[in-house]
């Protein structure tokens, strides 16, 4: 009887190794997971202020270029009338 109960026991304690370790894997799992996930966030939040930020840059860049076309139209034409003028 007494190896039976010591079968028991190592059993027993066995399992609640077995159980710990895979309790710990689970911990560790959802820690993991719960990074991923802020880390993700992080990521998406950074892609949406580089989309709203370039947005910004395309209208500033096409008012400027708006800008150029028309200062080079009237330089143009301030050179025509100084090379009329005697």
């Amino acid at each position: 009887m007494g190896s039976l109960e010591g079968l028991t026991a190592l059993l027993a304690l066995l399992g609640s190794f077995v159980g710990s370790g895979f309790a710990l894997v689970r911990f560790s799992l959802t820690q993991s997971r719960t990074v991923v996930d802020r880390f993700v966030g992080f990521l998406e939040g950074a892609i949406q202020r580089q989309e709203e930020l370039n947005a910004r840059f395309q209208c500033t860049l096409e008012h400027l270029g708006e800008s150029v076309r028309e200062s080079s139209v009237l330089i143009k034409q301030i050179a025509q009338r100084m090379d009329k003028q005697p």
